[in-house]
């Protein structure tokens, strides 16, 4: 069984490339801490010569060791020793007290003033012997001799120098302070590493894994069915705007959600509406037809009263109807609009024209406002489905009129690219809770819907769809003085 890294969780990968990022560097820093160690801890010439080359200028015994280190380069030189090269390591020995004295073949190329080469030679021969090479530094004094076997150079140094304290000398307390010293970098640059990888682990887990969580919880409610927990991330990054778009489905959901519910209410509403509606002529009908049968209507008189009765129940059964199937086509999109470019203003005029003495007989005054509205305003409208939506609104206005004379108000005005139509009644206007349920299928301002005559309640449910349709809005206040308001919001038509 193959595991690959992909099958880790997130929270064990981030875990482990944070323990890399901490663990890498440490062990890098600890190889480079302990060579450096090593180097310290390795004893001899070589390293004396290193620290003396490093640093002459600290103290008289690295200023020693210095220039013997730089005598020794120069003897190996091949041919005839060149003072030049050896001046400078020998006035820094002299300026101590040592005398140097450098010779090839028994010839003296060099030699300290006021020094006897002789005596330097004899010094160092009757000290050491015949041992070529030699580097004594003790309470007597600084004792030097080294003959390069290359050139056959060979340089000899001797002073009463005295030995020099031992936290002067290279190797001793300045090496242990230098090893202190590279431990305790050694050790703040692990504790630095260790510190930032886990605040740098920290803030990166906290950035993935909050809105992983966040995101784990809200789909976790979304499962269950509970869309009202928002997804609340501020990041901009790619887990931000994941959860950015998951917000933005479930507040889709939310959405969809919502308006399936209203659907589903209004759909119960409907079969309320529609059981009720029918059942009320429904009745009317089966009792006068069976007073006929059961000989009720014994007389010419009674006859004829009960057939008109079965007749006006018969007809808003087929009002009903119509009314439900328009309703349903508009509904479902399957009713064909002809729009055709119109002019709102003369449109208007014409019709109250037309209108007002029909209306006036069923006591509703009809005026005409377009102070608001230029001469030339254009629309684009379905004449028979535009005519249908003002007969019915002027229809509720006589219909619910609880005055003799009644008033109607059509106002024409434009602001911006739309085109406002205001149909304002002085009847008993309407509740404002109940304002917004007006254009709902089957709504009714009679809860009881006791008298199916004043209609179905799919009139306003109609005019709605109608106005939809043709890119435009409506809406109901309440009048200033009393009555309804239908405003109907229409884009302009801009086309010549």
């Amino acid at each position: 069984m193959n595991i690959r890294l992909r099958d880790f969780s997130v929270r064990k990968r981030l875990f482990l490339a944070n323990f890399m990022m901490v663990a890498v560097p440490v062990c890098l820093l600890m190889l480079i801490g302990g060579l450096l160690l090593a180097a310290l801890r390795f004893s001899g010439t070589a390293q004396q010569d290193i620290l003396t080359a490093l640093w002459p200028e600290k103290g008289s015994a690295l200023t020693v060791q210095y220039a013997v280190s730089s005598l020794r380069v120069k003897a190996e030189r091949k041919g005839p020793p060149k003072i030049k090269n050896f001046i400078e390591a020998c006035r820094l020995l002299e300026a101590l007290g040592i005398d140097v004295v450098v010779t090839q073949d028994d010839k003296i190329y060099y030699a300290s003033p006021n020094a006897n080469s002789t005596a330097v030679a004899e010094r160092i021969l009757h000290k050491y012997g015949s041992n070529p090479s030699v580097m004594v530094w003790d309470d007597e004094g600084f004792t030097f001799s080294y003959m390069s076997p290359r050139s056959r150079t060979v340089v000899m140094a001797s002073g009463a120098v005295p030995f020099l304290a031992k936290d002067m000398i290279p190797g001793n307390d300045m090496k242990e302070l230098w090893e202190t010293a590279l431990y305790a970098l050694l050790a703040i640059a692990v504790i630095l590493i260790v510190a930032l990888g886990r605040y740098l682990s920290r803030l990166l887990s906290r950035q993935i894994l909050e809105p992983l969580s966040s995101l784990q919880k809200a789909a976790a409610e979304v499962r269950k069915g509970n869309l009202d927990v928002p997804v609340e991330i501020e990041a901009r990054d790619e887990f931000g705007r994941a959860c950015q778009d998951f917000e933005l489905m479930r507040q889709e959901l939310k959405r969809s959600q919502d308006e399936r519910e209203k659907y589903e209410k209004n759909r119960k509403e409907l079969i309320a509406g529609i059981s009720h509606d029918l059942s009320t002529p429904l009745t009317a009908l089966k009792g006068y037809a069976g007073g006929i049968l059961d000989g009720i209507a014994n007389t010419p008189e009674k006859q004829r009263h009960y057939t008109e009765q079965i007749y006006q129940s018969a007809d808003i059964l087929e009002s009903l109807v119509d009314s439900l199937f328009l309703f349903s086509k508009l509904d479902w999109g399957r009713v064909p609009f002809h729009l055709e470019r119109v002019n709102i203003r003369d449109y208007f005029i014409d019709f109250t024209t037309e209108q007002r003495p029909f209306y006036a007989e069923k006591g509703l005054d009809l005026t005409l406002n377009t102070s608001g509205l230029k001469k030339d305003t254009f629309i684009q409208i379905d004449r028979m489905q535009f005519q249908r939506v003002i007969d019915n609104i002027f229809g509720n206005a006589v219909k619910y009129m609880d005055k003799n004379r009644g008033t109607m108000e059509i106002s024409l005005y434009s602001r911006g690219e739309r085109l406002f139509i205001s149909f304002a009644d002085n009847g008993p206007g309407v509740n404002e809770t109940d304002l917004p349920k007006l254009f709902d299928s089957f709504y009714r301002t009679d809860p009881a819907r006791s008298n199916v005559r004043k209609g179905s309640g799919l009139g306003l449910a109609i005019v709605r769809q109608i106005i939809l349709a043709m890119n435009g809005t409506i809406r109901a206040e309440s009048a200033a003085g009393g009555g309804l308001t239908i405003i109907i919001d229409l884009p302009l038509d801009k086309e010549h």
